[in-house]
């Protein structure tokens, strides 16, 4: 494991030292903040070598561990790129995704060959609807829906912050199997319970300004008054999806989105937003879409973390987040001069975390391996016999009546929630999934009017 070296210090009379900084943070100051990080990402790892991708071109395999062979060549793949005409986009050369056909849509040019119906409404969700009602009849086998950025923020660490290497490591096989997948894996800001639809804007949430509209974009949308309590969902409307699951509702129901994202008076922001949380219902039915993290890492993109290595990366992750809210313009400052020793830290984090993602890659390369870390993609190692359910109640500090038919449905649980002070938890009553909070649990039924 190799640490970076202290840079040293520089030394300058006080008197200089002042004039020095003085010069430095005026013409420096936007500069620093404009790239403060860029230079502190992980070097990217099996960036274009198949050998260190993890997948197999000739082989797939069955979630039962079972070997299936496929041509992985002869797939037909549609990349669909949501884009403004001044996005450079020339990075998707570098997919290693055989015979990848890039269909670019140009959200703010009517001359362009493809192009929404009217420009810059709706986002990529009003891109990604046009493309699904023309190509309705035409879909290849697997079409991926992307942005234009090759690393926007949301693409993860794990990732290498990188739509060329999450690409090139998808396992097609996988995505036929699941017939639909978010790319992004994080829970943060979208699982368990995220959007709460009975939400109104008078409870309105800074960081979900959508929340209150998802009632009223969900009923329009779908035509029904049957809408889920809670969606959640990895963000954000970049995601891999078979032309079965596009069929799954006819052509006519692209166009009646279409439709209203072009008639909508609510802002682009909003219109856009509320789509980022109801694919997973478009595609699957299901208003829940929440794999474990690091199962789907393995299986989807065979980046495979054992049991250590997933407690040393989650602990390095916080560590370098905590480090990077702390930065302050004295640290930027003496990067110029030498180096902070924030700065210095995080070189050596990502340096560790590089080698980390090393690791993971060879160990995906190994069907064995894969299928010894995994068993079901959407359950962890916490307790799923129903009978478990009042002791893990008791661990979180909870009652609830021994008369009612409960149990959990633990995908739906992090351990952050445990131990939460303003606890919300998904259970199943009775077969259907609803959220409940602790001073709800710890009512008697009788109090109780749902």
């Amino acid at each position: 494991m190799v640490f970076l070296k202290d840079r040293g210090s520089l030394w300058v009379p006080h008197r200089w030292m002042l004039i020095l900084l003085a010069i430095l943070l005026i013409p420096s100051f936007y500069l620093l903040f404009e790239s403060r990080w860029a230079a502190q990402q992980p070097p990217v790892a099996a960036q274009n070598s198949h050998e260190k991708l993890g997948v197999d071109a000739d082989k797939a395999h069955h979630d039962d561990g079972a070997s299936f062979k496929y041509d992985r060549n002869n797939l037909t793949i549609n990349l669909v790129v949501a884009t403004l005409l001044q996005d450079d986009i020339s990075w998707t050369e570098n997919i290693k995704i055989p015979n990848l056909n890039i269909i670019r849509y140009v959200s703010d040019s009517m001359n362009a060959e493809y192009h929404p119906p009217v420009p810059n409404k709706g986002r990529e969700a009003l891109i990604y609807h046009t493309y699904m009602h023309d190509f309705y009849d035409n879909l290849p086998d697997i079409t991926i829906f992307i942005h234009a950025d090759e690393s926007p923020w949301h693409v993860e660490g794990t990732l290498n912050s990188s739509m060329t290497f999450a690409l090139s490591h998808l396992d097609l096989y996988q995505v036929l199997q699941r017939q639909y997948f978010n790319l992004r894996v994080s829970w943060d800001g979208a699982c368990p319970n995220w959007i709460n639809t009975t939400k109104s804007s008078a409870e309105r949430d800074g960081h979900k300004k959508e929340e209150p509209y998802m009632y009223e974009a969900f009923s329009e949308n779908f035509n029904t008054n049957q809408v889920p309590e809670i969606l959640a969902g990895p963000c954000c409307s970049q995601f891999a999806v078979t032309k079965d699951a596009v069929r799954r509702h006819p052509r006519s129901q692209y166009k009646i989105t279409m439709d209203w994202l072009v008639q909508t008076d609510w802002t682009d922001y909003i219109a856009g937003r509320v789509w980022e949380h109801m694919w997973p219902w478009l595609f699957k039915g299901e208003a829940v879409d929440c794999a474990v993290e690091w199962k789907a890492y393995c299986r989807m993109y065979h980046i495979c973390f054992d049991v250590d290595s997933r407690a040393r990366m989650t602990g390095l992750e916080e560590e370098k987040k905590m480090l990077q809210q702390n930065y302050g313009i004295f640290d930027e400052l003496m990067d110029l001069l030498g180096g902070s020793r924030a700065g210095r830290r995080v070189e050596e984090i990502n340096a560790i975390m590089a080698a980390e993602l090393e690791n993971a890659l060879e160990r995906g390369k190994s069907e064995a391996v894969r299928m010894e870390l995994l068993s079901d993609l959407y359950t962890s190692e916490q307790p799923t016999d129903p009978k478990d359910s009042s002791e893990l109640l008791s661990l979180i500090g909870l009652t609830y009546p021994k008369e009612r038919s409960l149990s959990f449905d633990i995908p739906l649980l992090s351990a952050t929630d445990f131990f939460s002070d303003t606890i919300s938890v998904l259970l199943v009553e009775d077969g259907v999934t609803r959220m409940f909070e602790r001073s709800q649990l710890d009512k008697e039924p009788a109090s109780r009017d749902d």
